[in-house]
């Protein structure tokens, strides 16, 4: 039997973002577990076991002093399906935050991560009030970089060979682009009346 339902902090159009549940780590191994959706990330394919500890870690967060992790399962409204991740990792500060974020192959390009990472943006600046999100993603990872790119993020630097990093089950350096957006730049792109406090 599934326990109750975890707590939803935040809603899009069609997605809910929840917290992990210990019952969630087959959903997480279908795409965590898959070397062709881990192809540009920095850890992965995992197995069983790496996704019982990481499930085991968001567990953890939750429940963390000051926390500073807010990854999420990602889930359809229409069947409650987990699909993916997503989430912001916080620095020591409190004021700034990592955005990362992905989905099983199965639901991509349907506008989903997009949809997902404009929920963390608004999240993340006026629901933790941070000052500015960055994310970064390999220079090949032209679907991660139009992400980032359509939701407002600019492009700030350019890293070649910068990172050692397994792709494509080789170890290898890779480049990598680093995108941000300030909460202030983000304040600007809302409604008139929709704000957050000023930071002094």
């Amino acid at each position: 039997m599934a326990d109750s339902p975890s707590p939803v902090l935040f809603e899009t159009k069609r997605l809910f973002a929840r917290e992990f549940t210990e019952t969630d780590v087959e959903a997480v191994f279908a795409y965590s577990g898959s070397a062709e959706n881990t192809e540009f990330m920095d850890w992965g394919p995992e197995n069983h076991i790496g996704v019982v500890r990481f499930v085991q870690s968001r567990l953890s967060s939750q429940i963390a002093e000051n926390r500073t992790v807010y990854d999420l399962a990602l889930c359809l409204k229409s069947t409650g399906e987990l699909i993916g991740s997503a989430g912001l990792t916080l620095d020591e500060s409190r004021e700034q935050g990592e955005l990362g974020y992905i989905l099983h192959r199965a639901h991509w390009r349907r506008g989903y991560a997009a949809e997902a990472a404009r929920g963390f943006l608004r999240f993340g600046f006026l629901g933790l009030d941070l000052h500015r999100i960055h994310a970064r993603c390999d220079t090949e990872n032209a679907a991660s970089r139009h992400v980032m790119e359509s939701i407002g993020m600019r492009r700030e630097a350019h890293f070649k060979s910068s990172r050692r990093i397994r792709v494509r089950q080789k170890l290898q350096w890779r480049s990598e682009y680093v995108y941000a957006m300030l909460q202030t730049e983000y304040l600007k792109t809302l409604p008139d009346g929709i704000h957050s406090a000023d930071r002094e």
